[in-house]
């Protein structure tokens, strides 16, 4: 309970300490929001007008507080950009999207990776070991964005399998769904995934490689089990450790990139939403959705740390002491 208590404490912490970083980031920008937003030909009066909507007339902590107190009662204010559009709605509606691509990425990343790292461990030293190795190095050489152009190529434009771009939703009754969705993020989620597989594969492999050499794992061969048997059976759960906590930064690092893929399929997340809003200067969305995707990470390192006194309670309690 303790070390629960401790981690929880640390997550409210950091994200006390990330929405301050955050808000003086945008509060210090160059250039004045409400003339950018009315335009070089708006008079002073319109100007002064606009600055006490956006509140930009009141100290920056009077500022700071409210917009603390608005996120604590879920209230995000209102998008410049987007017609008064209240933020907390946008940034939910285009969450349904990213957030599904990273899982979906995520999902497709953990199993390439463990079963190309389990079979590259079990047939080390041969040839089979080397060609997972050099998949895994081209994996890491070739960029997300670049192989979601080539998959887009072969398969919706070459093929036409499905499409190059665009998202149905998840509402039957508006043309979309489960189905429809889904595989509208295969493409994206494969160009994600193939790159993240590459780096946790090679990791996989070694903390495989490392467990071999235990004193169980002889004992699990000794009683008949073949190396591939014994590595899967015994040799992935104690390799944990290492690859829940690169998994973790992985999703992170997925959450990032699915903002950039998001632009090369058209797809309506929150990457196209912030590109727009950091081009309108609609800060207010901008403000909330760098907070929501810190948040987001930050929760990912929290749950990351759970699991790892979880799997291994030696973990608990050696940070307990």
């Amino acid at each position: 309970m303790a070390y629960l208590t401790k981690r929880l404490g640390l997550l409210l912490l950091t994200l006390g300490a990330a929405s301050a970083l955050i808000f003086a980031a945008l509060d210090w920008l160059p250039g004045n929001a409400a003339q950018l937003a009315l335009g070089p030909e708006a008079t002073p009066e319109a100007v002064a007008e606009r600055e006490r909507q956006l509140g930009l007339d009141q100290p920056a902590w009077t500022r700071y507080a409210a917009w603390l107190q608005g996120l604590a009662k879920g209230d995000m204010g209102e998008s410049s950009a987007y017609e008064g559009a209240p933020v907390a709605d946008l940034l939910m509606e285009r969450l349904a999207v990213t957030l599904p691509l990273s899982l979906l990425a995520m999902a497709l990343t953990v199993a390439l990776a463990l079963a190309a790292g389990w079979w590259a461990a079990s047939q080390h030293g041969r040839w089979q070991d080397q060609v997972v190795m050099f998949m895994t190095q081209l994996g890491l050489a070739v960029p997300s964005f670049w192989l979601g152009m080539l998959l887009v190529l072969l398969f919706a434009v070459k093929w036409q399998w499905v499409a190059a771009g665009g998202f149905p939703g998840w509402d039957e009754d508006l043309g979309g769904g489960l189905w429809p969705g889904l595989k509208a993020l295969v493409l994206p989620a494969i160009s994600l995934a193939l790159v993240q597989a590459a780096i946790l594969a090679r990791i996989a492999r070694s903390a495989l490689l490392d467990v071999a050499r235990e004193d169980f794992m002889r004992t699990a061969r000794a009683k008949g089990l073949s190396r591939r048997a014994a590595l899967w059976r015994h040799g992935l759960r104690h390799a944990a450790i290492p690859l829940l906590t690169l998994g973790g930064l992985q999703f992170t690092n997925l959450l990032a990139g699915a903002i950039v893929i998001e632009n090369v399929f058209t797809l309506p997340g929150l990457g196209q939403l912030l590109a727009k809003a950091i081009a309108n200067r609609d800060l207010v969305v901008v403000r909330n959705g760098v907070m929501l995707l810190s948040a987001l990470v930050l929760l990912i390192n929290f749950a990351v740390d759970v699991l790892h006194g979880w799997i291994d309670p030696r973990l608990r309690t050696r940070r307990e002491a």
